[in-house]
Formats: structure tokens, sequence, C-alpha cells
């Protein structure tokens, strides 16, 4: 039974929950003086919401829901330099024509902390896990921006040259290195919410660091991360080469797969569960989350099923609860 696994920040909070949160990452950026000047600083935090304007000057954002006004400002520095010329009167100021390229940095210095913290999966997760993904043919997407589930298939039979998962770097990016000459045998390794490891070489092409080589690339103004609001993920995506065909090559997996995987996910991305609702709603959905005391009694877990299967807006759904989900075997499982 081929199916579409995808992996949320559950994955590496499972590992270390102190360490994989997000808040904790935007600090850690937030206070690298090799990334952000004081003077940028100050600019992003006139770009934050009202409750942390009040607050001291040097408080970091905490959250992508905060990253909103962020993004907007970013956004509008795009479209105006667009319009601005090498001689004469400028819409923006030099602070201006920098502050985008400051947010970028800052960003992928946020995506960065989730890749040096030294952590790996344990091998009795993985295993089994490359064990089926290679029998099953199934597809792989995450959407957090730790490396934990690339670091440990490297090696493996998972990524064994064009035998199993593609994600379109030979050794450079495109589209086409996505295309399959065996669809049956071949499957997808999609970073939908993008990779600190992706960048532009000086040809123009676009690559993927190998991991020994991210310091290199520490703080680089990128262009394919995910890491904001919400509301403009979508536009984020669409704005990337890599990230607009992953999110294209999704909806062929999803044809594809009989059934899905949603692996410590937390539902909060609007622009998949749109592609969830449309292709799995008579499909196979599997949740796989940490138990919890709500889901104790029959009820609760009634409840917990019902939610999820309207939040994905598909009809029937499968849980499984773990007090640690890396703790999670059922890989093969199917509904008879």
């Amino acid at each position: 039974m081929r199916k579409l696994v995808i992996f949320g920040n559950g994955l590496g909070r499972a590992l270390d929950s102190d360490y994989f949160q997000l808040e904790l990452a935007l600090h850690d950026a937030w206070n690298d003086s090799l990334i952000l000047s004081q003077q940028q600083k100050e600019l992003i935090h006139q770009c934050l919401p009202f409750e942390i304007l009040e607050d001291n000057e040097n408080t970091a954002p905490q959250s992508e829901a905060q990253l909103d006004r962020l993004q907007r400002v970013l956004a509008a520095c795009d479209e105006i330099s667009k319009y601005q010329s090498a001689d004469g009167a400028n819409w923006l100021t030099d602070d201006g024509m920098q502050f985008p390229f400051a947010i970028r940095s800052y960003i992928h210095r946020a995506a960065c902390y989730f890749h040096s913290g030294g952590h790996e999966l344990p091998a009795e997760f993985v295993s089994p896990l490359v064990e089926w993904v290679v029998a099953s043919r199934s597809h792989i997407a995450t959407l957090n921006y730790d490396e934990l589930l690339y670091r440990a298939f490297i090696g493996t039979d998972a990524f064994s040259g064009y035998g199993c998962l593609l994600d379109g770097f030979v050794p450079h990016f495109d589209p086409s290195h996505l295309d399959r000459f065996y669809p049956k045998t071949q499957s997808y390794y999609l970073h939908l919410h993008g990779s600190p490891l992706y960048h532009s070489h000086s040809d123009g092409s676009l690559r993927k660091s190998s991991l020994a080589d991210l310091d290199f690339l520490e703080g680089f103004s990128s262009t394919h991360l995910v890491l904001t609001h919400v509301h403009h993920k979508a536009a984020v995506i669409s704005a990337s080469p890599i990230l607009r065909e992953y999110w294209r090559r999704l909806e062929t997996s999803m044809k594809e797969a009989d059934g899905s995987i949603f692996f410590g996910y937390g539902g909060g991305d609007l622009h998949l569960i749109l592609l969830v609702s449309k292709y799995f709603r008579d499909k196979q959905v599997e949740i796989v989350e940490r138990r919890h005391l709500e889901y104790g009694t029959e009820i609760g877990k009634n409840e917990r099923i019902q939610y999820w299967a309207t939040k994905l807006g598909v009809k029937t759904v499968y849980a499984f609860w773990h007090e640690n989900i890396l703790d999670h075997k059922f890989w093969s499982w199917e509904k008879k």
C-alpha cells in the first residue's frame, strides 16, 4: 500500500522537546550580531505585533504568527525595489534597500538552528521506516526545518540513486530531475517548506549544500524557506522555483497514494489541508501523535478522531497515540 507520509515538527519535539522549539530558533538568530545589526533589529521590531512593540526593543519574535506584518513589509520592499533607478531619486533609502536581505538572513539563520544541535533519530525508529519506504515506494514530505529525517536517510536504500526517493538535486535542482522513468518504483522526497541547505550558486543554478558545509551558508539571504505567518506561506512557495515544483509534485504523490500518514503534525497549514481534502477525502488517513489524557476514554478518542476528520476534510481517520511518537511501528498497517 503506497502512502504519502507528511512529517511535522513533532518529529524533533519527540526527540528533544526543549531544543526543537521555533521560539528558541528565532531568539538564537536574533542575538547573532553577525546576522543582524542593532539598527536592523530595531527596524524588524517595528514590524512585529503591538504586544511585542510594547515590550523591550530587543525582544525577538516568538512564533510564525508574529511575522505577519514583517512579511508584508518584506513584500512591499521587494515590490518597490523593482522601480528603483541607478541615478536620481528613489523610493527606498539604503536601509530600505537592504531590509529584505536582513529579514531573509535572519530567517535563514533561525532555520539553521535546527541543524546545529547534533541530534539523531534512533536506529530502531529509522530502520523499519526506511525498509517500509523502500518496499512500498511511499512518498515522503516534510514541513519542518530540521535535518533529522534527511540525515537518517543518507546512505540508506531510500536514497540509493534513482531507485527510490527523488528530491530534484542531481547535482543542481531542475524540475526535470523529478521526472520519473519508473513511476511505480520511484517516489518523492519533498521539503515542502524548504531547507537552509538550498541556495543559489554563483553560476545561477539552484544547489543543495551538504550538511557539513552549512556553516558557510549560515545567515544566507534565502528565498527557499517558508518560515512566516500562515497567510503568506502560499506566496513564499510560489516565489521559489524549488518549492513551487515540490508542491506541484506533492499533488502527483497525493493522486498516486492509497493513503496518507500525518506524523507529528499540528494541522496549521491551510494550503496543505485544502489539498488533503481534495485528494484524500475517500482514502485512508492516519494520524500519529502523542498520547493525551483527553484521548484516554472512548468518548475522548472518538472526539479526537472526529476533530481530525473535520480539520482535514476527510471521511475517515485512523489514529495512533504513543507516549513517544518515535515508538511508532505501524507503517504497513491498513484497515481490513
